[in-house]
């Protein structure tokens, strides 16, 4: 648990503040105490959750992945998560006259992953958007459990 000394100089907040929001914004105020605490829950989760990729085998076809990047999908909640397919097949209904075997093809595969599967996707998906010099050879790399490797 941090003090007020500790969660003035991570966050770059007066000490003054902080007995404000003691008083008046007690749950902010908690949530910064145990921001270290927070922290180290992120840092397990993350671990657990590079530990399940590894074991994730998945048939999506790198173009499969390059549409998924490339797509509009902006996933914020675990529901939205949970409906990844969904979202996906709204987001891309306009396209499917022309490009209908690709989208379907992409969609079932969406609908098979687990949800951890999604959220591991889909965070993926959010981190190399970031990577505008990024080649075939990067997202093979980078989304190998997910893609065939024939």
């Amino acid at each position: 648990m941090l003090n007020n000394r500790q969660i003035s100089e991570h966050f770059e907040v007066q000490v003054n503040t902080l007995y404000n929001w003691q008083k008046h914004k007690p749950k902010l105020y908690k949530y910064l105490q145990n921001a270290d605490y927070n922290q180290e829950r992120n840092d397990e989760i993350n671990i657990l959750l590079s530990e399940y990729s590894t074991s994730i085998q998945k048939e999506f076809l790198i173009d499969e992945i390059q549409y998924l990047i490339q797509s509009p999908i902006k996933l914020v909640s675990m529901e939205e998560v949970k409906n990844f397919q969904k979202i996906f097949i709204e987001k891309e209904y306009s396209h499917i006259p022309t490009n209908s075997d690709k989208i379907l093809s992409i969609y079932d595969k969406i609908l098979e992953l687990n949800i951890i599967e999604k959220y591991i996707l889909y965070k993926k998906i959010h981190k190399i958007r970031e990577n505008n010099n990024r080649t075939d050879e990067d997202i093979k790399l980078f989304f190998q459990e997910f893609i065939n490797n024939p």
